[in-house]
This record gives C-alpha cells, sequence and structure tokens, in this order.
C-alpha cells in the first residue's frame, strides 16, 4: 500500500466587505484628530489554497483539487489586536466582524505564488478598528451568514485561545462549501495565524483603501481529504504461498476513527510545550536515523509561504484510552458503514495525538470490503470459512466434517452419529463474523429415537479441539458470500520521514511524532497494490491500547505429520 499526502494548505487572499463609496465619515475617525477609532477602511487579499502532497519527502506535492474543494460562497473577516507589548497570540481580544460577501470575482495566483489555487482582493468596512494599535486578520470562508453559521462569532473583547478553544462538529460535512480559515505559517522560527494589519494600510476612505496594498492573508480548508490510488479497484491476484491463485477485488469503503469535534482553527498552541524543539526547522545528527524537524514545516525553497504541517486537535493528549470513553470522541463503523464509492474522496475532521496516544484506538483508518473469491472453493460456493488461527480455507463440508470430528474425539459414541447444523437459528454460524460452536449446532443421535445431552464442559471441549477461544477472540471466521475486509492505518509522515522498525515510540518525539495521523487540508491518497490473503470476516475492533506499529513477532508455521518410516525384514525359523 503506497500513502500519499495531498491536502495542503490553503491560501486565501484578498477580502473585504462591500460598502457604499460615498460613506460620510462624520467628523470624528481616523485622520481627524478626535478620535482614531472608527469607520476606516483596508483592503485585504484572499489566496485559496492547494493542498499539500506526497510525503515521500519533506516537499510536499501540491495539488488545486476539484472546484467545489475552493468554492467560496461567503466571507467574514475577523479583527483581533494586541492590547499588552507581552501579549502572546492566543491573548489578542476580539474587535469586531465584516461581511465580505463571496469575493467574486477569484482570479490566477501570481506565477511566483507555489501553493496558491486562486486569489480575491476586497475592501472592508471596518467601524471599531483603532489604527493607531496593533490589529490583526482572521479570515472564515463558507462560515454562512446571519444565524446559519458553522462557528459562532467571538465576542467583544473574547481571546482568540478562549474562543478557538470552543469545538465544535459543524463543518464535519463539506455542506454549502468547504470550511476555511487562517493557515498558520512559519517565519523566524515561530508560527503565526493571525495575519498583522500594516497600520500604515488603513485608510479614512474606501477608495484609498482599494487603489492601495493588501493585507495577504492565506486560508486553508478545515477538513482532511482521503482518496484511493488508481489500481485500488483492480481484480487482484494473490501470488504468496499459502493463498496463491486466489482472487480479489474491493468494492466499497469508509473511514473509520474518525473525530467528532475539532477546532475552529488550526490549533498549535502548546505544541512547543511538549516538544520544545518541533518549530527548530533543522536537519539532525546521524545517530537519530536521519530524523529531522524540518518535516513540520513546509521546506519547498520555492515556496514563498511556509506551511505547517502539525497541530493539535481537541483529544490530542487524552489520557483515557477506555473504549466507552473513546466512542464520545471519535465515530466507529460497522459493516453496514462499508458502502462508499471508491472512486469518490472521502473527507473528515483532522485527528492528531501525542506519542502516548499515537494508538489504534485514536488512528483514523481505512476499512475496505472487497469481494475474495478463493481458488479451492468448489464451484457454486462463495462462502468460505476459517478455523481459529489455521491459515486453511474451508468450505462448508469440510468445516462440519472437521466439527463432527471434534465433537468425536469428545463425546462418546458421537462418530457417524453427528449432525451440524451451521445456521442454527440460535446460533447462524454462515452469517458474517466470528462465531463459536454451541450446543445448538451439534445434534449427537444416540439412537433413532434418543439424543446425547452435550454439556457446557464439551462445548468447551469441542472449541478448545477446534483451536477456539473466545476470551481471546478466536473463533470460526465466516466470509459470508465472499465478503472480506481489510484495513490501513493513514499516515501522515510516514515511512519517509518517521522510519520505524521495531521496539516502541518512547517519548522520541524527534523520529516518531506525527508518524501517523490527518491534519486538516492535507490530502491523503491509498493505493493498493497488491493482496496477500482474506482479510477480516467483518469490520474488525480496534484496539484502544494497542500502539499503531505493533511490535508482536508472528511466523506462518507449517506442520507435516511425515509417514512412518517402515522397515522390513524377512526372519528365517
Amino acid at each position: 500500500m503506497k500513502i500519499k499526502h495531498l491536502f495542503g494548505l490553503a491560501v486565501i487572499a484578498a477580502m473585504t466587505a462591500s460598502c457604499s463609496s460615498n460613506e460620510d465619515l462624520g467628523t470624528a475617525g481616523p485622520s481627524t484628530g478626535t478620535n482614531e477609532t472608527g469607520v476606516s477602511y483596508a483592503s485585504f487579499s484572499i489566496n485559496l489554497p492547494t493542498t499539500s502532497g506526497t510525503r515521500a519527502d519533506a516537499n510536499p506535492e501540491f495539488d488545486k483539487g476539484d472546484a467545489n474543494e475552493y468554492k467560496v460562497n461567503d466571507a467574514t473577516l475577523l479583527i483581533f489586536k494586541k492590547v499588552k507589548a507581552t501579549d502572546k497570540e492566543g491573548d489578542y481580544t476580539f474587535v469586531e466582524s465584516a461581511e465580505l460577501g463571496s469575493m467574486a470575482p477569484w482570479q490566477k495566483p501570481n506565477p511566483d505564488e507555489t501553493g496558491v489555487t486562486t486569489h480575491a482582493k476586497i475592501t472592508a468596512k471596518l467601524e471599531s478598528v483603532n489604527k493607531n494599535e496593533n490589529n490583526f486578520a482572521l479570515v472564515l470562508l463558507n462560515n454562512g451568514t446571519g444565524t446559519n453559521v458553522k462557528v459562532a462569532m467571538p465576542l467583544e473583547g473574547e481571546t482568540f485561545s478562549a474562543w478557538n478553544a470552543k469545538t465544535t462538529d459543524n463543518f464535519a460535512k463539506p455542506e454549502n462549501g468547504f470550511y476555511m480559515a487562517n493557515a498558520p505559517l512559519f517565519k523566524d522560527n515561530n508560527v503565526t495565524t493571525l495575519v498583522a494589519i500594516d497600520k500604515a494600510k488603513i485608510y479614512p476612505t474606501e477608495e484609498q483603501a482599494a487603489k492601495s496594498a493588501a493585507t495577504d492573508v492565506y486560508v486553508e480548508r478545515g477538513l482532511a481529504k482521503v482518496s484511493l490510488g488508481t489500481g485500488t479497484t483492480t481484480a487482484k491476484t494473490v501470488t504468496g504461498v499459502t493463498y496463491k491463485g486466489d482472487k480479489v477485488t474491493i468494492n466499497n469503503w469508509a473511514l473509520d476513527v474518525t473525530n467528532t469535534k475539532t477546532f475552529p482553527i488550526h490549533n498549535v498552541d502548546g505544541l512547543s510545550d511538549d516538544y520544545t524543539e518541533i518549530w527548530s526547522n533543522t536537519a539532525t545528527a546521524s545517530e537519530t536515523n536521519g530524523a529531522t524537524t524540518q518535516r513540520f514545516v513546509d521546506n519547498n525553497p520555492g515556496t514563498n509561504v511556509k506551511r505547517v504541517y502539525w497541530g493539535k486537535d481537541p483529544n490530542y493528549d487524552n489520557k483515557d484510552n477506555d473504549k466507552t470513553a473513546l466512542n464520545a470522541e471519535f465515530n466507529y463503523v460497522a459493516n453496514a458503514n462499508v458502502k462508499e464509492d471508491p472512486a469518490k474522496p472521502l473527507y473528515c475532521l483532522e485527528n492528531t495525538f501525542n506519542l502516548a496516544n499515537m494508538k489504534q484506538g485514536q488512528t483514523t483508518r481505512v476499512v475496505f470490503k472487497a469481494t475474495y473469491k478463493p481458488a479451492s472453493l468448489p464451484d457454486g460456493e462463495t462462502t468460505f470459512y476459517k478455523i481459529g488461527k489455521n491459515t486453511a480455507i474451508w468450505s462448508k463440508d469440510n468445516l462440519e466434517t472437521e466439527i463432527k470430528a471434534a465433537v468425536a474425539s469428545v463425546v462418546s459414541g458421537a462418530a457417524g452419529k453427528t449432525t451440524v447444523t451451521l445456521n442454527a437459528p440460535k446460533n447462524d454460524i454462515t452469517a458474517a463474523g466470528t462465531h463459536y460452536i454451541t450446543a445448538d449446532n451439534i445434534i449427537v443421535k444416540t439412537s433413532e429415537t434418543e439424543t446425547a445431552t452435550i454439556d457446557k464442559d464439551q462445548i468447551t471441549a469441542i472449541n478448545t479441539q477446534l483451536g477456539l477461544n473466545e476470551k481471546k477472540k478466536v473463533g470460526i471466521s465466516t466470509y459470508e458470500g465472499g465478503e472480506s475486509y481489510y484495513i490501513a492505518r493513514i499516515k501522515h509522515f510516514g515511512d519517509a520521514l518517521t522510519d520505524w522498525k521495531s521496539g516502541t515510540y518512547g517519548e522520541n518525539n524527534l523520529e516518531y511524532l506525527g508518524r501517523y495521523g490527518v491534519l486538516r487540508n492535507n490530502w491523503y491518497v491509498l493505493t493498493v497494490q497488491s493482496v496477500s490473503g482474506p482479510g477480516y470476516p467483518s469490520v474488525p475492533d480496534v484496539k484502544p491500547n494497542t500502539p499503531d506499529d505493533e511490535d508482536d513477532k508472528y511466523i506462518n508455521v507449517s506442520v507435516k505429520i511425515l509417514d512412518w518410516a517402515k522397515r522390513s525384514q524377512d526372519v528365517n525359523l
């Protein structure tokens, strides 16, 4: 399986609100000398993003995506201000907002703007901005207007961090346009999200602002994108020894373990507290296996804005890995949910985590549903079985024969007198999933009129004889109609940037942070190259406390019982 990351940052520029060209500023306001807070104007250039690409190296590819992924229906400008010199970005307080309309027409980006799909320029009317203060811009696209908004506006005086801490799921589905907002950018070994507005670019009239230099704002989409690469759904022939000649075709897919909520804006708060070197953007010594902090920032020399490739979601450092608790944080799919068209992309909220939480219960994964046709299966049959951890594929008749043999080894006098009912109403082993033998599946007729009673201990012994253990969830796997499920946990940085061989992650942020996860405005392309054998008979449960890279060692053992070494001799008496 080849995994590509392609949904990068959305870069948006040029937003400003419409207003009447003959606005009367009155006797107070900017440049009047009486009150610098009042009606004023500023121009903004909003740059819509491309998506970021293959993370096989430190320099992702960029792709503008489909037209619906960068269509703009509405834009909102938010103004924050820095009050104290010591204030950090999260301390900046909200001043006002302005509706900017659709900002049409959107135009092609400048030739030197790498990673920008389109941009627009607009002049916004500001009612309460003091041009002599330190003002900062935040732009929301496709947020909706009026009361039907995906993200509610901050309260006057509310800090940026307090507002952004209010989680939401209102843009989990890309309805009425993809929600977009400021992308955090890297400059001078620091990451900032709010865009400083030059005091000289705030004017008393709309005409002055319109003809003057604009404040550039770069935005990104609030969702991650996942799609399947070319060839994934092409029918494949298994080439391995065990299942050689079997056929498999991927028909449907779904995203699993997806976040139920997110932050309104790409959140980088506290990342440097957890890992002080995260933004150092430097290569490291060879003893670290080539690991580098440069993966967290766009290092393509051709880009004039450096995107940030990591962030925090609401459960980034969640310490509760109990399955019940995780159910409140993530969406999990069942068999019936794996029905999406492989030709269409899927979208989800970002899902990131620190090393302590890089576990299967929290990692977004792809579930594939395929049709599997064993070469050994009799003509006309589609359902097949596997028993315990045995790699063999069993037909219905062969499975029944094996169960009869297990019963005969446990129940005295059962040989030749056992009937096996796989589709017993109270325990239907022919249905997709994992099953265990119960008394409902077995009838031992000791005579024409009498039936043996199979007790609980005998049932346990029969299951044991077959290699089944319900406590360990090792049972008979039923692939109903040949339906087989496969999983692939989505890697963010992947093997090229976070190479893992064996062992544990420990606290080694340098080598492993961000290996798995999905980040907003990143596009992940998964290509299935080959299949080694049957998958799962149903969507497998996640293992909440198991690392994404399991370090268990498995071998495929073939045991062959040799014929007796028969030696004959003649004896003359």
